[in-house]
């Protein structure tokens, strides 16, 4: 089993691989089957499209937790609306393969709506201006932050206006302490973000902690508010999506943690060596 989805079993991969094949081929079973294994990372285009970045380990976390019968109405239901999502916006930077940020002109309160292509023109403005004017006007939001009691305190960011998820984008601004290997960030719904400063040895056990944490928000959100079930680890090259699976209860195997090899070598860096096996 890959590592970004290790929680399935032999036979639940061969669906899982099924299913994708099915779903991505047609059902045109004249060719080769894809394997998916060593390619986690896909492009959702339609044909001349540029198209909207996917990550197979979203629709394994979609599906785990239903039964076979549902996986192929499930996948194409969330295809369709990342797919309309892509075609929607005309402005939006990806953060992760599963989060992008998207300007939005704001028509009143909490409402606001996606910026049309064509309004671009009418403004003779760039979207490299447009993007710009739009961190600036994030930056001077005003947001609350409030600590929990540890030492390397856990931040939740709150803001007016629906906007709290996307201060995410300053995080790094927000987090008001040294954070000399990164930030872990949290947003399983919409109006929600936790902040916390990696600064040392405290890494392991937190992602440990936190990881079930974001899924068990995430999963009880309404489905219409859920943005995302994965930890995020705000580093120098950007936002990246962590997954953490816990052992299952009374199991002597240890759960999983998968990133990139840039994050995991740092994460092994932190943790002593009896806490390997052998």
């Amino acid at each position: 089993m890959p590592p970004w989805c290790a929680w399935f079993g032999p036979a639940d991969w061969h669906a899982f691989e099924a299913l994708l094949n099915d779903v991505f081929l047609d059902g045109n079973a004249s060719g080769p089957p894809m394997r998916f294994g060593e390619h986690r990372h896909l492009s959702l285009a339609a044909e001349g499209q540029t198209g909207a970045p996917l990550d197979l380990a979203e629709i394994a976390e979609l599906v785990r937790a239903l039964p076979h019968a549902n996986w192929r109405s499930a996948t194409v239901s969330f295809l369709n609306q990342k797919q309309r999502l892509a075609e929607r916006h005309a402005l939006a930077v990806a953060l992760t393969e599963e989060l992008a940020a998207v300007v939005v002109i704001q028509v009143g309160g909490s409402l606001s709506a996606p910026v049309p292509p064509e309004q671009f023109d009418s403004w003779r403005v760039d979207s490299a201006e447009v993007w710009a004017a739009a961190m600036t006007n994030l930056d001077a939001a005003p947001v609350s932050l409030q600590y929990n009691e540890d030492a390397n305190p856990l931040v939740n960011v709150e803001a007016d206006g629906g906007w709290t998820s996307t201060h995410l984008l300053r995080a790094a601004d927000l987090i008001d302490r040294p954070a000399p290997f990164g930030i872990l960030a949290m947003v399983p719904y919409h109006g929600h973000l936790m902040l916390w400063a990696v600064e040392g040895p405290e890494l392991h056990t937190c992602v440990i902690a936190y990881g079930p944490l974001v899924r068990k928000m995430w999963e009880d959100a309404p489905q219409e508010y859920r943005l995302s079930s994965r930890l995020l680890w705000i580093g120098e090259d950007g936002i990246e999506s962590i997954g953490v699976d816990p052992a299952p209860p009374g199991s002597e195997e240890p759960g999983v943690i998968t990133g990139s090899a840039r994050f995991l070598e740092m994460l092994a860096g932190f943790r002593p060596p009896d806490d390997y096996p052998g």
